[in-house]
């Protein structure tokens, strides 16, 4: 689980319902189940017309995704990739065949086995990106469904507010003393509707953006390390032309083994 999301979540909500209880005498005016209703039920409605079922339904395992997601060991796989255009340069394809079983990543295992395979450079190249330029295209669609969500959750919460101040309004000649808490109610959905967008939805698109940004550089530096190998590039030039996917704060981990997070 992502310690960083755990304790952004925790504070924000701690810091609301702190304000939320030195802010009034009767914290009950801020529960309004039907607002809840009103900003939810109309936000995931929308978000289902507005794209297909199998996009809506993927989100839900985005979200968890995002939750796990960790800062990926990008300069680990770089030194990983130096050692074995190190060992393709010295050894031939041939031992890097025997060591294709005991790569876990399948990005990785995919380009050495085309170079295996006797693909041309140019081929190998046309199909990594193609898969980059897929995952990138395809995952940022998800994100985009939570931006949209982002969006649509305030303007559910105006509609919200309307209809409770349409229903006080009709009231309005009956009980006056009941004017101000159905006026409070009302703008109870507007509270909600700015949370679920600032709280939960848009960070879930940014951090949901964030991951695929990482794992599309991962993606990168996998089909630049497979290309080195083709070409039996020196594994000191291959390590230099690597460490410009990271920022220079990282370039010592590689060189230890070891990389800060």
């Amino acid at each position: 689980m992502n310690l960083a999301t755990i304790i952004g979540f925790v504070c924000g909500v701690a810091i609301l319902c702190v304000a939320t209880w030195f802010a009034t005498e009767n914290v009950g005016v801020f529960i309004n189940l039907p607002g809840i209703a009103i900003v939810l039920g109309g936000t995931i409605a929308s978000t289902f017309i507005c794209y297909p079922l199998k996009e809506v339904a993927r989100i839900l395992g985005v979200f968890i995704s995002a939750l796990k997601a960790e800062e990926l060991p990008i300069g680990s796989y770089i030194k990983e990739c130096v050692q074995l255009s190190e060992l393709a340069s010295k050894q031939g394809e041939k031992a890097i065949e025997r060591l294709l079983p005991q790569i876990h990543n399948d990005f990785l295992k995919n380009g050495l086995q085309m170079l295996l395979d006797g693909y041309s450079k140019a081929e190998i190249q046309e199909i990594l990106d193609n898969r980059i330029g897929q995952y990138f295209d395809q995952e940022m669609g998800a994100a985009g469904i939570y931006r949209t969500m982002s969006r649509l959750a305030p303007a559910y919460g105006i509609i919200g507010t309307l209809i409770g101040l349409i229903a006080m309004m009709q009231a309005l000649g009956s009980d006056l003393s009941a004017l101000g808490p159905a006026f409070a109610t009302a703008l109870t959905t507007t509270l909600y509707g700015a949370l679920f967008a600032n709280l939960l939805f848009l960070p879930i698109a940014i951090k949901v953006e964030k991951q695929i940004e990482e794992r599309t550089i991962l993606m990168s530096v996998i089909r630049d390390a497979v290309l080195f190998v083709k070409d039996k590039t020196p594994a000191a030039i291959v390590l230099d032309k690597l460490k410009g996917y990271l920022p220079p704060r990282r370039w010592a981990s590689i060189a230890r083994g070891t990389e800060a997070v």
